[in-house]
């Protein structure tokens, strides 16, 4: 179960210039004491072939954190110029907000950045070498990609157990899963509706549960996406056409 869960990200200014700074507001909620900060950052993925090129505008520790909802505000400058490849300067690029505890990423969200020049003629005929102060930049702010990692609060850099077994090697908690279902199988058939029914945003990751709540709590998370091949995607697709990875109680401004 994750200890801190993000609640809710703004984005004030989401249509602005193109080397104007990224501002976040912040919302997340912690459900016990942590011993450390938190650590997150905003890196800005501007090519979809090199990931070396991913630029880090800024990191922010926070903390300590108190146990209930906090909030901050987290601002970054813009992405250096010098280090975006010239041919990705204007398009579909994509920025990160990551969080992490320990160094260890527990939940990032990706936001489409879509980089055109405001004016229809150049537009149409854009111009060899990109003219950056003729460039707006709008972040998609409503659409997030969202992805949450399961880790070890106690211990980040300790895998967590696997599902203790019974005596034939099986699962225990299916065992006793098992034995519920011979005892009311009329209503486990009811609830097992309900959960594929949540299941359908996000795949299931059973590998990481240790307990019977955390396999319920699995089907929140599912398998992270490569940066990489997020930036490939904007790449190709419209903007509005964007496929938006959401399965989390989380409400965007």
């Amino acid at each position: 179960m994750s200890v801190v869960r993000i609640l809710n990200v703004s984005i004030p200014e989401p249509k602005s210039h193109f080397l104007a700074p990224y501002r976040f507001e912040v919302t997340f909620e912690c459900l016990s004491p942590l011993q450390d900060d938190l650590e997150f950052k905003i890196v800005y993925v501007g090519s979809a072939e090199n990931t070396a090129l991913d630029q880090e505008l800024d990191s922010l520790l926070v903390g300590p954190v108190p146990v209930g909802v906090n909030r901050f505000e987290f601002v970054a400058e813009a992405p250096k110029v010098e280090k975006i490849p010239k041919e990705d300067l204007v398009g579909v690029a994509v920025v990160l907000l990551t969080c992490s505890y320990k160094d260890k990423e527990f939940e990032r969200i990706g936001y489409y950045v879509d980089n055109a020049y405001a004016d229809e003629e150049l537009q149409q005929n854009p111009p060899d070498v990109p003219q950056l102060d003729k460039v707006s930049r709008s972040i998609l702010a409503d659409k997030p990609r969202v992805t949450r990692f399961p880790i070890n609060w106690d211990d980040p850099h300790r895998a967590d157990a696997p599902p203790a077994q019974g005596a034939d090697g099986s699962d225990a908690e299916m065992d006793a899963e098992a034995a519920d279902d011979d005892g009311d199988d009329e209503e486990d058939e009811e609830e097992d509706e309900d959960e594929e029914d949540e299941d359908d945003g996000g795949e299931v990751d059973l590998a990481m549960t240790e307990e019977q709540d955390e396999a319920e709590l699995a089907s929140d998370y599912e398998e992270p996406d490569d940066d990489e091949k997020m930036a490939a995607d904007a790449k190709h697709s419209a903007p509005v056409h964007m496929d938006v990875a959401m399965d989390v109680a989380m409400d965007v401004e």
